[in-house]
């Protein structure tokens, strides 16, 4: 698990190209990071002239612009613009905008987390993660979950959470494992940027503000479905608080 606040995306499965932002009172400040999946010498490519300017460890990765710049929108904009291009967003916390080395460095502690990501060798156990995937596309394909629509999804999610805490109160632990891989089957369906997943890391009500959180990650989905955007940053800053 890492520190990046994803927005839009999952950390889970990394697109490669991300557009990290910050904020400095009403302002927003933006910088794009791509991971090459392909690393190279940038030395090749140089004069030799130039050659002793440039480092010599290979190129992963690139940061434009290397210093956040100010994003002539709103974060709703800003939001809309990742959906659209299918990259990940990831806020960054606020920055002073004058303290040029400052942002530099923050930007870059964020996209090295990023890049680390991406790279599969970033897992700690690739078994733990293949064994949480369905067995054959059929378990999904089959599932009487693939037609709904998301307000219906929604809706089971609502359900199964209800499900979830009757079950604990009866001491029921296998009839929860089974909820638990309806949650799952149910957020490879809905959209990533609903971050379904998450709730997983609840269900046990082991964080005193779990039934919260559950409740107010709930919500962002309805928000995000119905595009109530306003309402989703309120959201997000509810949850910000609340797992900290």
């Amino acid at each position: 698990m890492s520190n990046l606040d994803f927005k839009f995306g999952n950390e889970n499965s990394p697109k490669g190209h991300a557009i990290i932002y910050f904020e400095e009172y009403d302002e927003i400040y933006a910088s794009y990071i791509m991971d090459f999946p392909i690393s190279g010498d940038l030395t090749k490519y140089i004069p030799e002239m130039f050659k002793d300017q440039i480092p010599d460890e290979e190129m992963t990765k690139m940061i434009f612009p290397p210093i956040p710049e100010k994003f002539s929108g709103d974060y709703n904009k800003l939001f809309l613009l990742a959906e659209k291009r299918s990259d990940d967003l990831i806020y960054g916390g606020s920055i002073n905008a004058k303290d040029a080395t400052s942002s530099m460095s923050k930007l870059n502690t964020l996209a090295s987390e990023y890049t680390e990501l991406c790279n599969p060798q970033g897992f700690d156990d690739i078994n733990d993660i293949l064994s949480e995937m369905p067995e054959n596309k059929s378990d999904l394909n089959h599932s009487k979950y693939v037609n709904m629509k998301e307000s219906e999804l929604l809706a089971e999610i609502t359900k199964l959470i209800g499900k979830i805490n009757f079950s604990k109160d009866n001491n029921e632990l296998n009839e929860i494992d089974e909820l638990k891989k309806e949650i799952k089957i149910i957020s490879t369906i809905i959209p990533e940027n609903r971050k379904i997943y998450k709730l997983l890391e609840y269900v046990d009500l082991s964080n005193s503000n779990s039934e919260d959180i559950i409740t107010a990650y709930i919500s962002r989905a309805y928000s995000l479905l119905n595009e109530d955007y306003i309402k989703v940053k309120e959201l997000e800053d509810l949850l910000q608080k609340l797992e900290k």
